[in-house]
């Protein structure tokens, strides 16, 4: 009897946590894990939208792959959170693949994440679970090793000013000009940005001084996801990490952040 008591315990303590998890995710939404460990509350009604794009990215992948290329995943944020606007992210995000494929040659492919945006289901959107879950697939591989890619880049403010064309001086003044500038051309970013003295200061604030996947709960639990698939690989063999422009530090690589959209 001694001896079943701590298998008792241990599996009462698993079937706390997976209470706790499946309460965290109001109905619809249920728990689903992934190879990793880590689990998002999703939508079942997005679960063959999901696979197919999982599939779909991986193909995308695996030609380049066998057309001798060397892969990078660039990680940008996408939502408007903080202030920030989702298609001058989608636009960020395509300039840094483009940017990131000058700086390293033909060799390399770029995956920008925004290109593969998720369709409605049943008059809902995506929201940030279904991303991940979709990503954590992408980047884990079947077997968590991430064997798909050879590096992860961070996007950051140099990355953000470069896009922006900001360069050392008058930061905010650059983006402020840049809000005034795009208004005349776009209606929708005249009427929900520029002309709104609140959106458009919060508009400059996160561009100027916040614009960064340090700010995306998405590109948390995508560094997360890295450095658990780091912890998987032998030492030499690892995922490259880099934020900014820069290499992580050793440490860095293998340290895990506060989550985004996991459950814990």
């Amino acid at each position: 009897m001694s001896m079943l008591r701590p298998a008792l315990t241990l599996a009462a303590l698993f079937l706390w946590a997976g209470t706790l998890v499946a309460a965290e995710c109001k109905p619809p939404r249920t728990p689903e894990a992934t190879v990793l460990g880590m689990t998002y509350c999703v939508d079942p009604a997005f679960a063959a939208t999901i696979a197919t794009r999982v599939q779909q990215i991986r193909a995308d992948v695996r030609a380049q792959r066998q057309a001798g290329k060397f892969i990078i995943y660039a990680s940008t944020p996408i939502s408007s959170r903080g202030g920030g606007n989702e298609r001058v992210n989608l636009e960020v995000s395509a300039s840094v693949k483009a940017r990131l494929e000058r700086e390293y040659g033909p060799a390399v492919w770029v995956l920008d994440p925004g290109a593969y945006q998720m369709p409605p289901v049943g008059g809902r959107s995506p929201g940030g679970d279904e991303y991940m879950l979709m990503w954590a697939q992408v980047l884990a591989g079947d077997d968590g090793a991430g064997r798909d890619f050879d590096l992860v880049h961070f996007t950051g403010p140099g990355d953000m000013r470069a896009f922006f064309g900001c360069g050392g001086g008058d930061v905010t003044g650059c983006i402020d000009r840049y809000a005034q500038s795009r208004a005349t051309a776009d209606g929708d970013f005249r009427r929900t940005v520029a002309t709104d003295p609140v959106r458009r200061s919060a508009f400059v604030r996160y561009y100027a001084l916040r614009a960064s996947s340090a700010f995306s709960k998405g590109a948390h639990d995508e560094w997360n996801i890295v450095v658990r698939i780091n912890r998987r690989r032998a030492l030499g063999e690892q995922v490259a990490v880099f934020f900014d422009g820069r290499a992580a530090s050793p440490a860095g690589m293998e340290t895990e952040i506060s989550p985004g959209y996991e459950v814990r």
